[in-house]
This record gives C-alpha cells, sequence and structure tokens, in this order.
C-alpha cells in the first residue's frame, strides 16, 4: 500500500503537534523546585564569647576615661581645709563627680560633715555583700594633685565607667574621700580622715557585708631615674596574725589581674601596717581593704612639675590599674549561685609559643582542666603554685580532661599551656575550682546565691536574656547574630530563627513578609495579631489598624462594620468601593461585589443591570449564551427566536407534507 506524500506530511504534523503537546504538559506540570534551607549562616563569634566575664571590663575605657576626670579634679580639687576659698574649689570637683557617676546611673551625694562623695550601684542580690573603690577626691593645699591623690580618684572614675555597664548581684560603691593629708602629730594624723570614716560608717549603716575594699593612693609617679622592680605595691595586712583571706587574697588577686589580663608585671603584694591612709578606717571597722599605692621614692630637692603632661606621670600605670580592679570586682562579684568558679583560657596559639592564666586559691583543693583542640595540634599542659600541682602533661586528644597531681594550696597558682607541634592550634580549655572569699569555711558556692537569671542579664541589649541566647545559639554580645536587620530578642521572641536570614519569609502565610510584619509591629506568626476576625494583611491593603480590635467600627458611615466589610470583600473607608454608583450596603444587600462595577464580569455595569431590569449577578439573563454587555438585547433569546421562526415552517412543511403523503 502506497502511502501519498500528502499523507505522510499530515501524519508527521499531526505527530508534532501531539508530541510537542505531550512535552508541554509534562515541563508545565513539574513540581516546582522548592530552595533548600540554607541553615544557620556562618558568622564570626564577638571576640568577648572567649573571655571570661571579669576579662571584659578590660576592653570597655580607653585611657580618655582616666584624663579627662584626672584633668578636671586637678584643676578644681584642692585639700579640703578651713580656708572657704580652697572649699568651694574641692566642691566644684565634687560636683563634677557627683555628675559624671549620675551621667552612668549611678546614685551619688554627699555624706558627713566634710562632704566626702559616696555613689552606690546597687546589686540585685539578695544578700548586702558589697565591693569598695575608694580614693582620695582632694590634692593636697600645694597642689600637687597628679603625684598626690587626682590620679586614684581618677582611677575610681573609670572603675565606675566599666562597672556601671554590668548588672551585677553585689553592691558596689565608689568613694572619694575627703579631708586627708599626713600629720606628724597623732592626733592630727587621726582627724586627717574624717571623710573616709564618715564613709565607713555609712556603710556600717546600710549593713554593707564588705568583701573588698580598694583605695587607690599615689599612682601615677614614677621616678624616671630610679632602678626598680616595683612601680605598684598592694599593701595588705599581716598574714600571719589576721589570716590569707583577710586581705592578702585580694591583694594576689589584683596582682594577678594585672599581670594576666594587662600584662603588667611591675606590681607586688607586699605586708604593710605602717603607711596610714584612708584604707585604714575599713581596717579599723574589721573590713578586709587593700591599699595601693605607686612604689616610687620621691625627692622633695627635684618634684616634677603638677601637670598631667608630665614626662614623670606613667599615667598607663593608673590606667591599668583601674582596669584590673574593675576585673578584680567583677570576679569577685560572681562567686556563688550553686556553682564553683570556671577560668576559662581560649586562644589560637602558633606553635613553639605559650600562653597562661593566673588565679587564686581560697581553699587546698584537686583542680579539674577540661578542655578542647585543634585536631592535629600538640599541646602540654602544667599547673604551678609554690610547687608543682600538675606536671607537664601533653596533650594529643581533641577532648581532653586532665586532673592535678596534687592538692592545691591556698594562694596563687599558674596554668601554663606551651604548643609543642609544628602547626598553629586553637583551643579551649576551663579550669574548675572552688572558692572561700571569706574564709568561714563555707565554700562560696554553698554560701551565696541571687536571683536567676545570671548577670549581666542581657549583654547586647537585644531584648533576649544572655540564658536566652546560649538556648538559641546566638551570639549574647552581638545584637543581630544573623545580620538580618531583626534583633535577636525579636527574633525568638516571634518565632524566627536568629541564626539565618528569614526575612523574606511568611510563617504565617498572611501574605506580608516577616520583615514587613516587624516594620509594623504586627506578629509574623499570627495572620491576624491582634485577634478581631480579620488578617493582618487586609488591614494593611486597607488600611484598617491591624493592632487594635477595630471589628466593630464602621470608619465609612455604611452601616457595614469593617468585620462585615472583611467578610463581604468590601472597602471599610469607602461607602461606595468600586464607585459605580451603588452603596456596598445595598451591594452587599443584593448578594453583589461591592469592590467590582460589574459583580456578573459580563460587560455590562452593576448599575445599568439594575437600571435596566437585568440581573447583575447572571451574565447571561436571557440564557442566550450571549452575555448581557456583547448582546444587543439581553432580555430577548436570540437562540429561541431563530429557533421558533425556523420550526414554523418546518412544521409547515411537516403538516403538508404528511397530508399529500396519506
Amino acid at each position: 500500500m502506497v502511502v501519498s506524500r500528502r499523507k505522510l506530511f499530515a501524519i508527521l504534523i499531526v505527530l508534532a503537534v501531539v508530541s510537542s503537546g505531550t512535552l508541554g504538559w509534562y515541563f508545565l506540570n513539574l513540581p516546582t523546585p522548592v530552595e533548600e534551607d540554607a541553615g544557620p549562616i556562618d558568622y564570626e563569634p564577638h571576640p568577648y564569647n572567649s573571655l571570661n566575664w571579669w576579662d571584659i571590663a578590660v576592653n570597655l575605657a580607653d585611657i580618655t576615661d582616666l584624663l579627662t576626670p584626672l584633668g578636671q579634679i586637678v584643676a578644681q580639687g584642692n585639700r579640703y581645709n578651713d580656708d572657704s576659698s580652697s572649699h568651694a574649689n574641692y566642691l566644684d570637683a565634687a560636683d563634677y563627680i557627683i555628675n559624671r557617676l549620675e551621667s552612668w546611673g549611678i546614685s551619688t551625694g554627699y555624706v558627713g560633715t566634710r562632704d566626702a562623695v559616696l555613689g552606690l550601684q546597687e546589686g540585685y542580690g539578695s544578700d548586702k555583700r558589697a565591693i569598695v573603690f575608694g580614693a582620695h577626691l582632694d590634692s593636697d593645699q600645694y597642689g600637687v594633685g597628679v603625684r598626690q591623690n587626682a590620679a586614684g580618684a581618677a582611677a575610681v572614675a573609670v572603675i565606675a565607667s566599666i562597672l556601671s555597664q554590668f548588672r551585677l548581684p553585689v553592691d558596689v560603691y565608689y568613694c572619694f574621700f575627703s579631708w586627708n593629708t599626713v600629720f606628724e602629730d597623732v592626733t592630727m594624723r587621726e582627724s586627717g580622715r574624717f571623710g573616709s570614716k564618715e564613709i565607713v560608717a555609712q556603710l556600717v549603716s546600710n549593713n554593707a557585708d564588705l568583701i573588698a575594699a580598694f583605695n587607690f593612693d599615689e599612682l601615677v609617679f614614677v621616678n624616671p631615674f630610679q632602678e626598680m622592680e616595683t612601680r605598684l605595691v598592694v599593701q595588705h595586712e599581716q598574714v600571719s596574725e589576721f589570716g590569707y583571706h583577710k586581705t592578702k587574697y585580694i591583694a594576689d588577686l589584683l596582682v594577678a589581674a594585672m599581670q594576666g589580663i594587662t600584662g603588667y608585671t611591675h606590681i607586688s603584694a607586699v605586708e604593710d601596717r605602717l603607711y596610714e591612709t584612708d584604707h585604714w578606717s575599713f581596717w579599723d571597722a574589721g573590713y578586709p581593704a587593700v591599699n595601693v599605692i605607686s612604689g616610687h621614692t620621691f625627692d622633695p630637692d627635684a618634684p616634677p612639675q603638677d601637670s598631667i603632661a608630665s614626662s614623670s606621670y606613667d599615667l598607663y600605670q593608673a590606667f591599668d590599674v583601674a582596669r584590673a580592679a574593675a576585673a578584680v570586682g567583677i570576679y569577685l562579684a560572681l562567686k556563688g549561685n550553686g556553682e564553683a568558679t570556671t577560668y576559662k583560657l581560649q586562644t589560637t596559639l602558633p606553635s613553639g609559643l605559650s600562653t597562661s592564666i593566673r588565679t587564686i586559691m581560697t581553699v587546698p583543693q584537686t583542680l579539674t582542666i577540661r578542655g578542647t583542640k585543634s585536631e592535629n595540634g600538640s599541646l602540654t599542659i602544667s599547673i604551678d603554685g609554690e610547687t608543682s600541682i600538675l606536671a607537664l602533661t601533653e596533650v594529643s586528644e581533641v577532648n581532653f580532661t586532665l586532673t592535678s597531681d596534687t592538692i592545691a594550696p591556698i594562694g596563687p597558682v599558674t596554668l601554663l599551656v606551651h604548643n609543642t607541634g609544628n602547626i598553629t592550634t586553637d583551643f579551649e580549655l576551663h579550669l574548675h575550682y572552688q572558692s572561700d572569699t571569706d574564709g568561714n569555711d563555707v565554700l562560696d558556692s554553698e554560701q551565696y546565691s541571687w536571683p536567676d537569671p545570671d548577670p549581666p542579664l542581657d549583654w547586647d541589649k537585644d531584648g533576649l536574656s544572655d540564658a536566652g541566647e546560649i538556648l538559641a545559639g546566638s551570639d549574647m554580645f552581638v545584637v543581630d547574630t544573623d545580620g538580618d536587620t531583626i534583633r535577636d530578642g525579636t527574633e525568638v521572641r516571634y518565632g524566627m530563627d536568629p541564626l539565618r536570614d528569614d526575612t523574606a519569609e511568611d510563617n504565617d502565610e498572611d501574605g506580608l513578609s516577616n520583615i514587613r510584619e516587624i516594620q509594623l509591629g504586627t506578629h509574623p506568626g499570627l495572620n491576624d495579631t491582634e485577634s478581631d476576625g480579620m488578617d493582618d494583611f487586609w488591614e494593611v491593603l486597607f488600611h484598617t489598624d491591624p493592632l487594635v480590635d477595630d471589628s466593630m467600627l464602621d470608619p465609612d458611615n455604611d452601616t457595614l462594620t469593617n468585620i462585615e466589610e472583611y467578610n463581604y470583600g468590601a472597602d471599610p473607608f469607602s461607602a461606595d468601593g468600586d464607585y459605580d454608583g451603588i452603596a456596598d450596603a445595598d451591594e452587599v444587600a443584593l448578594g453583589m461585589n461591592p469592590l467590582s462595577d460589574d459583580t456578573d464580569q459580563d460587560g455590562l455595569q452593576d448599575k445599568l443591570e439594575i437600571l435596566e431590569g437585568l440581573n447583575p449577578l447572571t451574565p447571561d439573563y436571557d440564557f442566550d449564551l450571549s452575555p448581557d454587555g456583547s448582546d444587543r438585547n439581553p432580555r430577548i433569546n436570540v437562540i429561541v427566536v431563530i429557533l421558533t421562526i425556523t420550526l414554523i415552517p418546518v412544521a409547515i412543511g411537516t403538516l403538508y407534507f404528511s397530508r399529500k403523503i396519506k
């Protein structure tokens, strides 16, 4: 059988059309590819995450925080004495300090008859533990304020600027003493501590349970020609008479902080009950106190120029001791709440280099170290006090736990880490130990507690507590961990993910993106934020308030409430939403669409259909298969007319021929 070319061509055309249609149908019906969730973002943690809470303090001030108050105090503050003009100068400096502390939220005012200044940063704990930082605010009557007391007062101001950024469970007092000079006469010398005595009396009246008091004396003067290893001395009471915990512990802590945190090595703790200054007022009251003073010898024949620009003054010495003292204050404040102390060391250590931490034991104990390191790295770790506590131990495992060979005695201990491998190694280790700050044989973890959550509550002030950040996996030092412009606290509160950018998503499927809902103040997880029956998207679209239940209001006064307008699809702010001349209420009553001027979409406007007596809900009034809008006469069914006209002659013909046939 021979198939003609024309038939073959026709068959091919048919096959091509069928194939194209089939392929088209296939591709059109392929499932829409779903974008894979990129998962949590890869972000760089804030550097504070590698620090202990007390280490953070060192980063929260710069040298200008010392120079600014130092300049003001030197310029204004003279020794408090009976001369009224000198007293006025002192009050100028005192008022400056009061205003400065109060700007940080620290309650501050005058105390006693000698106008000493006392500031209180109130802790949120349930006990009365307190830490004191104090110094002479006034210089002496000869105006040598920089080498005398002004730097100490400026150091206290630096400490206040740092600690005011923390939320601590203990009270912190900032003291600025007045009328404090040294006299040869014993009676006069006693009267010279009026300011500190009055402040101590106020602390006793407050039932303050002082765990440490720091007095900062002549801090900055260093004779550049004097050969000495110690430029700062921390004076404490005799250990043999008062025990280690009374003041030697505090002195050792400050020395350790200076050496370990600021890198300052020219400092030592020294027993001294001969140098009398304001810390003696605390000793007399039974409070643990130390005095921090420069270790220089003063040459009265060649005094330095009394200026903060003098080359004889080591201003960074005062700045460093202030930062270290703030760190010690935080370290002491966080003791307790059922937990042992955990000292963290986290860093990247190049091959052949070492790093260390130094801390203080207050009870004899076995020490435990838990840590992790890079897979191919190799470390050696040791702990030493007066003798070896943990012998040099090589660590090759990624996760490791070490326990000291012997019991660590009371006093300073140093943990040393050395990279013995040939590659740079990342590691993090935690040294765990118990503390007994006051030496009463009750561990701090058992003696002290405070309400949840732990300080400082919400470091980055993003609305999510630090404990909440840990649960969410977000960074407690970063306001917006995933960088999607929404604060971590907001994301967690609304059920969003603070670790990935989900701003463009629509969690509640209401037509508004998450970021748009945040901007509007609506809830990204609820399609009807205020539960008034109208979804957020509709309310935003029609300008009702998605944050207030306004369902029963009638802003356009068309007798339809907002919820009725919503249910009927009308415009709540227009009595005639489609501007077709028919009120929305009438359209709703007739079952019409109040937002369309042609409800049945037949090409003929609703109002015209009503005027013509047609049905605006039926696109073909006469059911002649022609929409009313294109029908020349939508009242007459053309098909019926045609059929009728056609059937008449057919009927006549049929009748005629039927008779003929018969």
